[in-house]
C-alpha cells in the first residue's frame, strides 16, 4: 500500500506504520523535490548575484590615509562607488585660518560633480589640496594630516 498521508506543502509521502512504501512513491517524491528545489535554485530573478550580495553585506568601505601634501591625489578602489565622503580627522569640517575659509571635507557621487576638492571617476577618487583663492581653500590631502574616506557601493 502506498502512503496514506502526505506532507502539507510539497505533497510528499508521509508513511504511517501500516503503509508499505513502493518504489513509485520515492520516484514521485524525488520528481516533486527536483521540480520545486531545482526550479527555485535556477530562478535567477529571486537570487542575488555576488555583487548584489556584497552591496547588502558590505554597503560601504572605510579607508584611512595620510595626506601627502601634493596638489592632487588619486585613491583607487576595487569598485566604482556610487558616493564618496572624505573628511580630515580631528578637525572641524569648515574652519577659518589666516582669514581664509578652509574646507576639510568633501562629498561626490559617481557621474555627478561633487563638492570642491573631490571627484569620482570609475574606481578612482581624486582629492585636492588647494592654495587659497578668493578667501577659501580645500584641504583633502594636507601633508601629515589623517583622513577617513567612506565609499558606498
Amino acid at each position: 500500500m502506498a502512503s496514506s498521508n502526505y506532507t502539507t506543502n510539497l505533497h510528499l509521502s508521509a508513511w504511517s506504520d501500516s503503509d508499505r512504501p513502493k518504489r513509485a512513491d520515492f520516484v514521485s517524491d524525488n520528481a516533486i523535490i527536483d521540480s520545486q528545489l531545482g526550479g527555485h535554485i535556477l530562478n535567477g530573478s529571486i537570487h542575488l548575484t555576488a555583487d548584489e550580495k556584497q552591496k547588502v553585506t558590505e554597503p560601504y568601505v572605510l579607508k584611512t590615509y595620510s595626506g601627502s601634501g601634493s596638489e592632487s591625489r588619486t585613491i583607487i578602489l576595487d569598485f566604482a562607488p556610487k558616493m564618496v565622503i572624505v573628511y580630515k580627522r580631528n578637525t572641524a569640517p569648515i574652519m577659518y585660518e589666516n582669514g581664509d575659509t578652509v574646507v576639510n571635507c568633501g562629498i561626490a557621487g559617481y557621474g555627478a560633480s561633487g563638492s570642491g576638492g573631490i571627484s569620482v571617476s570609475g574606481k578612482n577618487v581624486t582629492l585636492q589640496e588647494t592654495t587659497a583663492s578668493s578667501g577659501s581653500r580645500v584641504s583633502l590631502n594636507a601633508s601629515g594630516s589623517q583622513y577617513t574616506l567612506i565609499a558606498f557601493r
